[in-house]
């Protein structure tokens, strides 16, 4: 699986930090029972509690046994949504191959653990303390630069509409001949998905960027008056009204535009700036729901 920033940022938040040995389970036991680590005796009498990893955002990782007074300074990394791996070093004196890949590689537990398998052994951490994680600057907080080279007035070149059984991009062409082939058919024909390739999209000078629809017929100058003056639309131009102007602006080289969404995922709160990415020369904008292309 692909890891994106923000699974980046919340697998580092959760790992970070201190975390010490807090239960055992033998798997040659009956009940697969969670054994204490306390309760869990080495020959020479010290227990499992002995031992903790420092987890750091750098991907730098401190084993310690405080029994033997013995630590291991190391690495660690995310290598999946709910899995880690570091490197166990000479702090377990363990031989290269598939028990040693089970001593380093770290599974999420119940959402609170961190487990490894030592043999027969699963070993449970628990977190005792949270480390530092730095927060990354959003976008809204950086300053921008020039950028001119986004600056124009952009069509729909694609956007989403439900053809042969199938929600994806098309053109409006496609949407169209999909139409035609319906009424040719006796079928339903919604003409609605064709609504999208009546969009403007307008990226100013001034770092605006100003969404334009084509005005249906039938609207009145008293409508559109009315709608101006209580700020449903910002004006009106050439059969088209600007119903949204938001900022846009570039970041070492990248472009963004302030989508004015209230995000949030688990409680955490979301940019609401998203990057403009372009895939063949189409830009992709409002969540990936339409490609624009250059006019």
């Amino acid at each position: 699986m692909e890891l994106d920033e923000r699974d980046i940022l919340r697998g580092k938040k959760f790992i970070v930090g201190k975390w010490r040995v807090d239960y055992i389970v033998n798997a040659f036991s009956n009940d697969l029972a969670h054994i204490p680590a306390s309760e869990f005796k080495s020959d020479d009498g010290s227990d499992f509690t002995s031992l903790t990893f420092d987890f750091y955002e750098d991907g730098k990782v401190t084993l310690c046994d405080t029994s033997k007074g013995k630590t291991f300074d190391s690495t660690w990394e995310q290598t999946d949504m709910f899995e880690y791996r570091y490197d166990v070093g000479e702090f377990f004196p363990i031989p290269e191959g598939t028990f040693r890949d089970s001593v380093e590689k770290l599974n999420v537990a119940d959402g609170t653990y961190l487990v490894f398998s030592l043999g027969f052994l699963a070993i449970a951490l628990k977190k005792e303390s949270d480390g530092v994680v730095t927060e990354p600057k959003d976008i809204g907080d950086i300053e921008g630069e020039a950028g001119d080279e986004i600056v124009g007035t952009y069509s729909v070149a694609k956007a989403f509409a439900y053809i042969n059984d199938e929600f994806d991009l098309f053109t409006e062409e496609e949407v169209r001949a999909d139409i035609e082939r319906k009424v040719k058919a006796g079928e339903e024909a919604d003409d609605s998905f064709l609504r999208s390739f009546n969009t403007k999209v307008i990226f100013t000078p001034d770092h605006m960027v100003e969404q334009w629809m084509k005005l249906p017929d039938g609207v009145t100058e008293d409508m559109l008056k009315e709608e101006i003056e209580s700020g449903g639309i910002f004006a009106v131009r050439d059969g088209y009204a600007c119903l949204q102007k938001n900022e846009w602006k570039c970041v070492d080289g990248k472009y963004y535009y302030d989508t004015k969404e209230q995000r949030e995922t688990f409680g955490e709160k979301l940019s609401s700036w998203d990057e403009l990415v372009f895939e063949d020369g189409l830009m992709k904008f409002g969540d990936g729901t339409m490609m624009l292309k250059k006019d």
